[in-house]
């Protein structure tokens, strides 16, 4: 059922830059690079005039210059992020990136209607932002709750698919162990482009999405396939686990893997100077404890494009206007082999710069489990016009930093010969790509970067779509 109070026109103002005064989540007008938090705004910080403007480029010699634009952690960490030799230039300030009409439209027709269970879960959501902006009040208690589900169920098109390159890496100068592969993440429920098939993909009615890709590299991982598919009911069951299924080259054969603590994405484990990917038994191949210079981080390469918002308290800490690559211009790979990262491999500083207003979530974990080890806290930078994740941190029990990292975007209307929707060329894509992320463990002093710059979000071929949700098409060319 409907909830009272919610029009059309309330729905409207979310997706506009709102003049001053309309509501606590306001997005400035694009090209305002002066443009400050309204009083009703929860501000994270009180930063300064922007000191920029478009096209200026900024040396490490300004860098304390970005330091009210970087959230906290990454800026005490910012060797790593920041070199000698960057060239960051600022790009614009509030660009409008925002979602299509279609998904406009189905966050319109749906108004009111998702709601959240007393657990967190959400339900009677069928497309478009479960909870528009203009509808949640600054004091509402649900609001981190709510904003959680707004991310989790952001506009991403059809799902990415992009080759990809992932580097762990440990220490200023240190190795940089490539893993690369393919990647591709397939949205079948709540569709806004697809109003005419009940806001479906094509396939199985339970299915949420199915994730999957192949390993290419290094050598021994070659081959290394798997499925990864998350249904409905996981919005509702937080103990609802994913179905996963993986392709064991050595065994030439397909097996089922446990999924019990699998938050988001998936990928097969990977560690510096060896591989470590699951063999038929379930052990890592590789010998991973054996090796002395072994790093094995809990990481996918993927962290944070899938979170589940029922399994963690969630509270919004405030907005803050920071600077980052939402629609990065530098190539890396596969188009660029050789980018320089910086003396730490962890550097998107030589790139475009946006001026963003960010939502700043925090997620408290109860009961922290074998993935998420020792994380008690969480806290990500949410891109308040399109809900792109900006950047992470996390702490642990005792309050002490784990990692902190940073996301790199590309927004599909700025690339030339990005492939459109196959039944409506015509019908715009605006989607913000995950073009790469970078990580740092701030305890151990290592790393990860990966790089995906070819990535898109639009459906290949109908047999293709297909292939990507069946467990059966992993065995496709083997």
């Amino acid at each position: 059922m409907a909830r009272p109070g919610l029009t059309a026109l309330t729905v409207l103002l979310a997706w506009t830059a709102a003049p001053a005064g309309a509501g606590p989540w306001d997005v400035p007008e694009p090209g305002t690079c002066a443009a400050a938090p309204e009083a009703s705004t929860p501000t994270l910080v009180d930063a300064p005039p922007f000191p920029f403007k478009t096209g200026d480029v900024i040396g490490a010699e300004q860098l304390a210059l970005l330091r009210e634009f970087i959230p906290q952690l990454l800026w005490e960490n910012r060797e790593q992020f920041f070199f000698e030799g960057m060239r960051l230039e600022i790009g614009g300030c509030f660009a409008d990136y925002a979602p299509p009409d279609f998904y406009r439209a189905a966050s319109e027709k749906f108004a009111g209607e998702p709601r959240l269970e007393d657990g967190g879960g959400l339900t009677d959501y069928t497309a478009g932002q479960p909870f528009p902006a203009a509808t949640i009040a600054k004091d509402d208690p649900e609001a981190g709750l709510k904003w959680a589900w707004n991310y989790e169920m952001r506009y991403r098109a059809a799902g990415f698919d992009a080759e990809f390159r992932i580097s762990d890496i440990v220490g200023a100068y240190g190795r940089a162990e490539p893993f690369v592969g393919h990647m591709y993440q397939a949205e079948v429920a709540f569709r806004a482009d697809r109003s005419d098939d009940d806001y479906r993909a094509k396939g199985n009615k339970k299915l949420w999405w199915v994730a999957g890709g192949a390993m290419t590299e290094p050598f021994n991982a070659r081959g290394h396939a798997w499925r990864q598919i998350r249904d409905t009911k996981s919005a509702t069951d937080p103990d609802r686990t994913d179905d996963l299924h993986a392709y064991i080259a050595a065994a030439r054969r397909v097996r089922r893997l446990s999924a019990a603590y699998i938050q988001g994405l998936y990928l097969p484990s990977f560690s510096v100077g060896i591989t470590a990917l699951p063999d038929m038994d379930g052990a890592d191949a590789g010998g991973a404890s054996s090796a002395p210079d072994a790093v094995t981080p809990k990481r996918s390469g993927w962290e944070g494009l899938e979170i589940r918002p029922l399994r963690a308290k969630w509270k919004v800490l405030g907005v803050q206007d920071v600077l980052t690559p939402i629609n990065a211009t530098t190539p890396m790979y596969p188009e660029e082999k050789a980018r320089d990262f910086g003396v730490w491999g962890l550097s998107f500083a030589s790139d475009r710069w946006d001026l963003r207003r960010a939502i700043v979530l925090e997620a408290r974990f109860e009961k922290p489990d074998e993935e998420q080890e020792s994380l008690a806290r969480m806290v990500m930078h949410f891109d308040l016009q399109t809900l792109a994740p900006l950047y992470y941190q996390s702490w642990d029990q005792r309050g002490e930093s784990i990692d902190v990292g940073m996301y790199v975007g590309r927004f599909s209307e700025d690339r030339k010969d990005y492939p459109r929707w196959p039944d409506d060329p015509e019908r715009p894509v605006r989607v913000v790509d995950p073009a790469g992320a970078a990580f740092a463990n701030v305890s151990q002093r290592v790393g990860w970067r990966r790089e995906s710059w070819n990535v898109t979000s639009t459906p290949s071929d109908a047999k293709e779509e297909r292939n990507k949700i069946s467990v059966q098409g992993l065995t496709k060319g083997h």
